[in-house]
């Protein structure tokens, strides 16, 4: 049961802070790969950047996954279900690797035509294309890592997945400091350096994390995972009911994000570059605002699985008024260091700087309509279960009018990158909107526990 007595902003902060730190070292993981092959101009920059926005769509759809274990997880620690996790963890895991192998084997068949999609320069495609061939089968890695870390958050277990993070991202930085530049009897292998180190050190988060929990015999080990709840079929159709709205609502969006990349490539490797650049600028902001959506959907998860309906009412209400503003005064404090954001990039071509210092204003203060909008989403209304509207709501809001008007302002009115920008935060808006509606009419407001099936269990309630 919860501490009553710790006040909701102590514990907030308390479950925020580590998950933020871990979240900007995942961005970082990323970031320290399109930094560090800075220094080779901007076609390195650019390849690394469509190869991350590659892997972001099907990393994304892949933490809609594991967000369901963190939801249940929980839901399962406030209703006190402990042990009812583990099962949900293997069969999570299953259907991570039956999604992820076809696309694996997609990269490697079609690399061309995927990187392709978002440039004309030879040299950025075969260089983007060698480098997916690499880090796309790490993201095996990533989803183990994903997958526990959610189940530990949701009983508010998140300081030590914060420690293996920041190990990770130490492991990165290094090899890709010895990997790209050469020395110690390896040659100089540039951006296929950079893919090595990130495999190696996704490869190392992934065991770190398994060897701890199952060494510490934790409750979200699956000790054995062939029992016979693992086929019971009710179970296997209520997860999948649940998590196939949050996969595909994921994934809407991270496609979305590729077409708008896409959009961005297509004008030209300058703005290729510029945008390669500010996505894990932007996503610094983002990741730390995670964390506190991600203490929001814990908190909210933890008082559903308690039936504290009026409690989840008043922590929703709490987060999704201070997450925009704290947002804000981080983005002053960001455009104050600016120069020190761009000093990694000081070989990069004059003019390119010049349009990315424009296009980093603006999303320093659009992110927190977008920081607003995930608060929402995550942090509230798929702890209740409301996928389904989560997905068309990010529907509607980006394939709609987000990306229609984008393309309009790109192609049709040949507008500066700067203006293109501006317009694609339309979708920020509209969302923005729906989902105010969508919180008031509290129809999150559930316990996932009590429609979950007990093994056995032949009915399959609608999720």
């Amino acid at each position: 049961m919860l501490n009553n007595n710790t006040s909701t902003l102590k514990q907030s902060f308390k479950l925020a802070w580590p998950i933020s730190l871990q979240s900007i070292l995942v961005t970082m993981l990323g970031m320290s790969d399109i930094m560090m092959v800075g220094h080779l101009g901007d076609s390195a920059v650019a390849s690394v950047g469509l190869g991350n926005r590659v892997q972001f769509v099907i990393l994304i759809i892949l933490s809609g996954l594991a967000t369901g274990v963190g939801v249940l997880s929980a839901q399962y620690f406030g209703a006190g279900k402990n042990g009812r996790i583990s099962p949900v963890i293997i069969k999570t895991l299953a259907i991570g690797a039956g999604v992820l192998l076809p696309v694996v084997l997609l990269t490697f068949a079609f690399g061309d035509l995927i990187v392709g999609l978002g440039t004309t320069d030879q040299v950025i495609i075969n260089t983007g294309k060698a480098y997916l061939w690499v880090t796309m089968p790490s993201l095996a890695f990533v989803v183990v890592v994903m997958v526990f870390e959610n189940a530990l958050r949701g009983f508010g277990q998140v300081r030590f997945s914060m420690l293996l993070g920041t190990i990770a991202i130490v492991i990165n930085i290094a090899l890709n400091y010895w990997l790209i530049n050469g020395g110690l009897g390896i040659n100089a292998l540039g951006v296929a350096g950079a893919a090595w180190a990130t495999f190696t050190a996704r490869g190392v988060h992934a065991s770190l994390i398994v060897l701890w929990l199952y060494k510490s015999k934790h409750v979200v080990f699956p000790s054995r995972p062939l029992s016979n709840e693992f086929y019971d079929k009710a179970q296997w159709v209520y997860l999948i009911k649940l998590v196939w709205p949050m996969m595909v609502s994921f994934g809407v969006w991270s496609l979305g994000t590729f077409f708008y990349q896409l959009i961005y490539g297509r004008i030209g490797t300058q703005e290729l570059a510029v945008m390669s650049l500010m996505a894990p600028l932007e996503g610094l902001l983002v990741a730390f605002f995670f964390g506190f959506a991600s203490a929001c959907s814990i908190m909210v998860g933890q008082r559903l699985g308690q039936d504290a309906f009026s409690s989840a009412w008043s922590v929703a209400k709490g987060f999704v008024v201070s997450a925009p503003i704290v947002t804000f005064l981080l983005g002053l404090v960001m455009l104050s260091l600016e120069s020190f954001v761009f000093m990694p990039y000081a070989n990069l071509d004059q003019d390119t700087l010049v349009v990315a210092h424009d296009i980093f204003m603006l999303i320093t203060f659009g992110t927190c309509i977008k920081v607003f909008n995930m608060t929402a989403s995550m942090g509230i209304l798929r702890a209740g279960g409301d996928n389904k509207h989560c997905l068309l709501i990010d529907f509607s809001g980006m394939w709609i009018i987000g990306i229609p008007l984008t393309f309009v302002a790109a192609f049709y009115y040949a507008l500066p990158i700067y203006w293109v920008v501006l317009i694609t935060y339309s979708e920020e808006v509209v969302k923005s909107v729906l989902f105010v509606y969508r919180l008031k009419a509290k129809c999150w407001l559930r316990n996932l526990t009590m429609d979950m099936p007990s093994k056995n269990s032949v009915s399959t309630p609608t999720a």
